[in-house]
């Protein structure tokens, strides 16, 4: 008999995945699903047929104020990296075997042919590398794993010169937090000059994470720093969006446009009243329903404000305000 996690990793599709889901959480009667029928004033089986657009979210304040988890016996918690003076989110993972799956997984799916032609994977994660609880950290470890002596984890400007050193002709993909990435360009004192210059054919995968600097910067200007200063072109900055309380991601391959990994779906729900879905093309708090979260709670509502298009893909449009400051979350404005 396939366990939970097998199910969910062999699902032809989002709809299987998430109704297989579901009934983990209903067979349990976990917090989450409690949650849903008490919002829904739906019984079992009527809530299990709520559709997607209109299935109650809870809070994500609900990760801050309790450990939300099926298991009695977690395999690993993670913990947001949100600044000293907030509580932090954690996330009870009941199978990290799983979420490493499923987050290599969807990070291949977009770079495979990279590596495939000869580029290496290099994290870049200053601030988080002593961090044991730090979800981020756990990916990254994963993604190196799994792409063996192409791949490594760093995280001092100094490690990525060395790295640079040693082979700068082989393209790179460098991964990190916006705010270490942008600390490297601040050291560049001459503008049109590159402190760190990537090979040609490297892309460069920011994951926002601008909680410790809270600069006004808008995504154009960030991409635009982020250019100058490792000498990458704009087409080649790319963007991940996620977070402690998921188990999938999503990637922008164009900086703006936000797609989610296999598992997961967004919602944009109206911002004064978050039962109600907004219009496509209507700016709103974002949802997210991530199958993923088998353990823990699968459907949530973010601080984070966005639109939606048809085809299911979010822009990010900055925080709700006096949303609590979070690590790995898209934090800068879109321009107009």
């Amino acid at each position: 008999m396939k366990t939970l996690t097998d199910q969910l990793w062999t699902s032809t599709s989002f709809e299987e995945a998430w109704n297989t889901c579901i009934a983990h959480h209903c067979h349990h009667q976990s917090i989450a699903w409690r949650y849903v029928k008490e919002m829904s004033r739906k019984n079992d089986e009527s809530a299990a047929r709520i559709p997607l657009d209109e299935w109650p979210l809870l809070p994500i304040s609900g990760f801050r104020e309790r450990l939300i988890s099926i298991s009695s016996n977690p395999e690993v918690i993670f913990k947001s990296s949100g600044t000293s003076s907030s509580v932090p989110s954690s996330h009870a993972i009941s199978d990290l075997s799983f979420y490493h799956k499923v987050s290599v997984h969807g990070f291949m799916s977009y770079y495979r042919d990279a590596f495939q032609d000869g580029a290496r994977f290099i994290g870049y994660v200053p601030g988080y590398i002593d961090n044991p609880n730090s979800s981020l950290i756990s990916m990254i470890g994963a993604i190196c794993t799994e792409l063996g002596d192409k791949a490594r984890m760093i995280s001092t400007p100094s490690e990525l010169r060395k790295a640079l050193d040693q082979d700068s002709i082989r393209p790179i993909v460098l991964f990190g937090a916006a705010f270490g990435l942008l600390d490297i360009v601040d050291q560049d004192s001459e503008p049109g000059s590159h402190v760190v210059e990537l090979p040609k054919g490297s892309i460069l995968i920011e994951t926002g994470g601008m909680k410790t600097h809270r600069r006004e910067l808008s995504r154009d200007e960030m991409h635009a720093m982020l250019s100058d200063g490792f000498g990458v072109p704009i087409s080649h900055i790319h963007s991940e969006y996620g977070m402690c309380e998921m188990t999938s991601q999503a990637y922008s391959t164009d900086g703006v446009w936000f797609t989610p990994t296999p598992l997961a779906r967004f919602v944009v729900k109206e911002m004064e009243n978050p039962l109600q879905t907004a219009p496509i093309g209507t700016k709103g708090r974002l949802g997210i329903l991530d199958a993923g979260n088998s353990n823990s709670c699968p459907w949530f509502l973010t601080d984070d404000v966005a639109v939606q298009r048809e085809d299911g893909a979010i822009q990010l449009l900055g925080r709700r305000d006096k949303a609590v400051s979070r690590g790995c979350n898209y934090m800068v404005d879109v321009d107009g």
